[in-house]
């Protein structure tokens, strides 16, 4: 009965539709379509199949293009379970339809999501690839979307997981950073999709190897708070692998042995509860594999043996199941194994199996990837085809246009007259603004070129006094160090504004390296907020003068151990740093704004009044000296 009082709800909202001419926009049938789409969704008894493939007879919906796509779409979704060679032909319709179209980027969106889906279910991996991003790039270029909040979440981060796999490692990050920025505008607690965001953050990170391993803990502390409040056992499970990893790159073996046991026992249980889940038996496989490696490396040898009896178990049960790549790690453990134990023949034959693995891997995956990027390759081609046939309609549009504008030119030519005078005066105005703008940014840059060589002699010239005095392993030491400084020099002073860690990187590598050139006389200290530094932007360069002259000014003549302590203090659009150090200060003022100012100082003070004076913001410098040391209080812009 109350499935029968369904259909006739839906009845009386279809024939709506029929009531209303033919000349009903588009975007308004789209909307009805969706509530229709809302209202079958919340009930489970509705025969979704059987109401979607009469949408498709009806004319009124089959003469508009979006909104056929649209059933298309929902065709392929229901579909997606029963029949998948169906749901493919569906949502290939609703593709050749929806990419011919300029708009409807909600619809879109939808399509290129499902698309992706589908794909994936195919094990179309770089296909699915392909989809998802295309559906993630319309969500970061499009701030107006009209979609549900939700789904833009788990479309990227479907797309930032795939992105990790194929090592676009800083287009996962982007698209993890904003799903959890939607994530945090929405009034419920999404536990499950904040935790997989922040689990897939870590993952980039740590693979890209663009991060500390300390930078590591932030996500750590997230997916801590989020899995002790859910208690969600594979949440738990994931966090103590992340752990795990991060003490690996800190080469605290114990403790990463320690936390993957731990995996190991959740991999076991799980197991046991699915003994023929391809999930736990792959997971509990690598686990073991990880686990052998770290027992050989810290010589617990008897631990490794048993492991490696347990895994061979697992293989010698599951060996379709198991993927070539985790057959390899479990070789590549077993190598290391033998290696660390002078068994030299067992661990050539692990080589060479690992070698043969290689292979099949290689060439699967090419063969793979060959046959899907040919797919691709002819969609894209099918993509320039509709841009093209686009363009054409949008020349003949235009030239309608010109013809009619032809029309109307003799009745606006006293009106043009008067236009055109005001806009060359407007535009005078604007190319005024410009010139002047340009000015301030050559400034600026020049005074930051000024800057590089400044920096770069004194840093020759200590190297040259470890040189001269034949001190040969500070020498090397020294120049490893100020080429990595000087190569990140190099990056930042390209840009006008850089990330926030790459900036206090550089001047942790500046003060390393005076701490050898002054003999170890002094200790640093760096103190930073506890929050992601990479998504704040400060203008390159600016700190560093300030800290070079604590060292020359400040703690230079000192006859005690040096302290030079480095604070920074984000608020809400601008950062206050604070660079102290334990020197003997300044008796008066005058001494303050003269000794204690070197050049680089000097052009640092009239950078900052040019970035004030450009971005019409606050900018400051607080010098405080005394007996005790002296301390600057540096203000500046912050970009998000």
């Amino acid at each position: 009965m109350k499935k029968t009082l369904f259909f006739l709800l839906l009845t009386v909202i279809s024939c709506q539709h029929k009531s209303e001419k033919v000349s009903i926009h588009p975007e308004k049938i789209l909307e009805k379509l969706q509530t229709i789409s809302d209202s079958l969704d919340q009930n489970p008894d509705a025969d979704k199949l059987a109401f979607w493939s009469g949408k498709l007879k009806e004319k009124d919906f089959s003469k508009t293009s979006p909104a056929l796509a649209f059933i298309h779409y929902n065709l392929a979704k229901n579909l997606v379970k029963k029949d998948i060679d169906s749901a493919k032909q569906h949502i290939n319709f609703a593709l050749g339809i929806v990419e011919k179209e300029k708009e409807f980027n909600a619809l879109k969106f939808t399509i290129y999501n499902g698309a992706g889906l589908i794909s994936e279910l195919e094990g179309k991996f770089y296909q699915s690839v392909y989809y998802f991003n295309k559906s993630a790039a319309i969500i970061m270029n499009d701030d107006s979307l009209k979609c549900k909040p939700m789904a833009k979440v788990i479309c990227l981060l479907n797309a930032a997981q795939d992105n990790n796999k194929i090592s676009q490692y800083q287009k996962s990050i982007e698209q993890n950073q904003l799903a959890l920025k939607i994530l945090k505008g929405l009034p419920e607690d999404n536990y499950k999709y904040n935790f997989r965001a922040y689990s897939q953050l870590f993952t980039a990170c740590e693979e890209s190897n663009i991060y500390k391993p300390d930078s590591l803990l932030f996500y750590i502390k997230k997916l801590k708070q989020i899995s002790v409040k859910t208690n969600e056992p594979m949440q738990v499970r994931f966090t103590n692998e992340h752990m795990a990893h991060y003490y690996l790159l800190n080469n605290q073996y114990n403790k990463a042995i320690d936390h993957y046991n731990l995996v190991k026992e959740y991999d076991e249980e799980g197991l046991s509860a699915n003994p023929e889940s391809p999930v736990m038996i792959k997971n509990l496989y690598t686990t073991i594999a990880n686990l052998i490696d770290l027992y050989v490396q810290t010589k617990r040898f008897p631990e490794a043996e048993n492991l490696i009896k347990q895994a061979d178990k697992i293989e010698n049960q599951h060996l379709q199941l198991l993927s070539y790549y985790e057959k390899c790690l479990n070789k590549k453990a077993k190598m290391h194994y033998h290696f660390a134990k002078g068994n030299k023949e067992e661990a050539l034959e692990e080589a060479d199996e690992i070698l043969a693995l290689k292979d099949n891997i290689l060439r699967n995956s090419g063969i793979q990837a060959t046959e899907e990027m040919a797919t691709i390759y002819e969609l894209q081609a099918k993509d320039r085809s509709i841009h093209g046939l686009n363009k054409t309609i949008d020349n003949t549009e235009n030239r309608l246009e010109r013809n009619q504008l032809l029309l109307l030119v003799v009745g606006l030519l006293s009106l043009l007259a008067i236009s055109w005078i005001f806009l060359l005066y407007f535009f005078q105005r604007q190319k005024r603004q410009k010139q002047e703008k340009e000015k301030i940014l050559l400034q600026q840059q020049l005074l930051r070129t000024q800057m590089e060589p400044h920096f770069i002699f004194n840093t020759l010239s200590a190297l040259q006094s470890f040189i001269r005095f034949d001190e040969n392993e500070k020498s090397i030491k020294y120049l490893s160090q100020f080429s990595r400084l000087l190569r990140s020099s190099l990056e930042l002073s390209r840009k006008n504004y850089v990330p926030l860690d790459q900036e206090i990187e550089a001047i942790e590598n500046y003060l390393s390296l005076q701490q050898m050139r002054f003999e170890y006389a002094f200790a640093y200290k760096i103190v930073v907020p506890e929050m992601d530094t990479s998504s704040l932007l400060i203008p390159p360069m600016l700190i560093q003068p300030f800290v070079e002259n604590a060292i020359i000014h400040g703690i230079g003549n000192l006859s005690d151990q040096g302290l030079i302590t480095l604070e920074i203090v984000v608020q809400e659009n601008q950062i206050v740093v604070k660079i102290a150090d334990n020197g003997k200060g300044y008796q008066d003022k005058s001494n303050v704004d003269s000794d204690h100012q070197s050049l680089s100082g000097t052009i640092a003070r009239e950078r900052l009044e040019i970035l004030a004076r450009e971005n019409k913001i606050k900018t400051n410098i607080e010098i405080i000296s005394n007996d005790n040391g002296t301390i600057v209080l540096l203000t500046l812009p912050l970009k998000n």
